[in-house]
C-alpha cells in the first residue's frame, strides 16, 4: 500500500485537519462556503456536480440537503471516502483524478479542492477534468498558498528529523504552481485568494494537528515511529506553551481557482 493509499484508509485524521482548521483559524476559514458559492451560479446551480477526491464526503451532503436539483457525484480513490460520502442524495464511485469514471461532457461543475497535492500527473488530471466538463462547465480548483503554516512544516520536520530518517512527500504544485498548468487547459481562469492565521491558545490542537500530518512525512500510523513522534509532538508543544505567553500564530492562506473553457 502507497502512502497516500494508507493515509486515507482511515479517515479520522483528515477529519481532525478539518475541525482544527475550521475551529483555529482567523479570520475564519470558509473553504466549503466558497466552493457552495460558485455551485449556485450558471448550470452548475441545478446540474450535475462532481467533487474529486470528496474525503468525508461533508460538501456534498450539504448540497443535498439544500435540495440541489441535479446529480452529486463524489470520486475518491479512498474506499473509506466513498463509503463515507454514498447515500442521502449522493453517489460515491471509486476512481482517479487522472482516468475519472465519468462520459465526456457530462459534468456541469467538477470540484477538485485540497486534493491535486496528491495527484502525480497534475496536467493530466486536468485534461480529464476538461474531457468530462460540459462546453460551458467550471472547474473548481483549491490549493494552498506556497508556504503555508511554515512553524507547523518546521516542527513537524524537526521532530520526524529525530524520530529517524522519514520519508518526505513534498507537494508537488500549490496555488502558484497550477495557474501555467491551468492556463494551458481552460482559456478563462479566475482565481481568490484567501490568507489568514491559524492560533492557537493552547497546546492540544496544535500538537493534535501536528500528528495528523506524519503521514506526509513518511511515518504511517501504527508504526513505532509514528507513536514516537507524536509524543515528541506534544512535548514540544506543550514546551512552546510553557515558555511563551501565546498566541501560537502561523500564517496560512488558499487560492480558489474557477476555470472555463468557454
Amino acid at each position: 500500500m502507497d502512502l497516500i493509499s494508507h493515509e486515507y484508509a482511515d479517515l479520522r485524521p483528515l477529519r481532525t485537519r478539518r475541525i482544527i482548521h475550521a475551529t483555529y483559524s482567523e479570520p475564519p476559514d470558509r473553504v466549503d462556503e466558497v466552493a457552495l458559492a460558485a455551485l449556485r451560479t450558471g448550470t452548475a446551480a441545478s446540474g450535475t456536480v462532481v467533487d474529486v477526491g470528496c474525503g468525508t464526503g461533508a460538501l456534498l451532503r450539504r448540497c443535498a440537503e439544500s435540495g440541489h436539483a441535479g446529480r452529486l457525484i463524489g470520486v475518491d480513490t479512498s474506499i473509506a471516502s466513498v463509503r463515507a460520502t454514498g447515500g442521502k442524495g449522493v453517489t460515491a464511485l471509486q476512481g482517479d483524478a487522472c482516468a475519472l469514471p465519468l462520459r465526456t461532457r457530462s459534468v456541469d461543475c467538477l470540484m477538485e479542492r485540497h486534493m491535486l497535492y496528491h495527484v502525480t500527473d497534475v496536467e493530466r488530471a486536468l485534461r480529464e477534468a476538461r474531457r468530462v466538463l460540459q462546453p460551458d462547465g467550471t472547474l473548481v480548483v483549491v490549493l494552498n498558498m506556497r508556504g503555508t503554516t511554515p512553524r507547523l512544516a518546521r516542527m513537524l520536520r524537526a521532530c520526524a528529523g529525530r524520530v529517524g530518517p522519514p520519508l518526505p512527500r513534498q507537494a508537488l504544485v500549490d496555488a502558484e504552481a497550477i495557474k501555467p498548468l491551468l492556463a494551458a487547459q481552460f482559456p478563462r481562469v479566475t482565481e481568490t485568494p484567501y490568507s489568514g492565521h491559524l492560533v492557537f491558545r493552547h497546546p492540544a490542537p496544535l500538537a493534535a494537528l501536528a500528528e495528523s500530518l506524519l503521514g506526509f512525512y513518511g511515518l504511517l500510523r501504527g508504526t513505532e515511529g509514528h507513536r514516537r513522534a507524536a509524543a515528541l509532538l506534544r512535548t514540544e508543544a506543550r514546551t512552546w506553551f510553557e515558555a511563551n505567553e501565546g498566541p501560537w500564530r502561523d500564517v496560512k492562506g488558499w487560492t480558489v481557482f474557477a476555470a472555463t473553457a468557454g
